[in-house]
């Protein structure tokens, strides 16, 4: 499935998506970050969370680029958490912003938030590698 990177003109003319981003997708190199799932290979799931920011923050862009998917509810307490790309960010490394549907704040800028995509991608293989061992505990207990 060829990504989905909003190429339409509902974005901010000037943003860049970060190369690493575009190079992981593009190149099927997304790692395994399992609950986090990448938005850009489904691009209805894109367009619903995107619009959905835009209604919740007017006059602040944000871009979804990566959702957590956990069933256990260990990561996001059984709501959606979104991670965003800042769209006013027009310097082509753009600050990340965790949108948390479980605990939502008045402004983007009152959430987590990460310097730029590759921080972010640190600190999510770290909350995976968690989850994974979240998982064989449960596992483990269940045997």
């Amino acid at each position: 499935m060829k990504p989905f990177f909003f190429n339409t003109p509902i974005i901010p003319t000037e943003f860049r998506f970060p190369e690493a981003y575009e190079h992981m997708l593009l190149n099927d190199a997304w790692p395994k970050l399992d609950p986090w799932a990448p938005l850009a290979l489904d691009m209805p799931n894109s367009l619903m969370y995107y619009s959905s920011m835009l209604l919740k923050f007017k006059n602040a862009p944000l871009i979804p680029f990566a959702m957590i998917c956990d069933e256990t509810g260990f990561c996001n307490d059984g709501y959606v958490v979104l991670a965003c790309f800042d769209g006013s960010d027009l310097s082509g490394d753009p600050i990340v912003r965790i949108y948390d549907y479980g605990s939502p704040k008045d402004t983007p800028w009152d959430n987590l938030s990460y310097p730029n995509f590759l921080a972010w991608l640190a600190d999510a293989k770290k909350e995976s590698d968690q989850h994974l061992l979240y998982l064989r505990e449960i596992e483990d207990e269940a045997d």
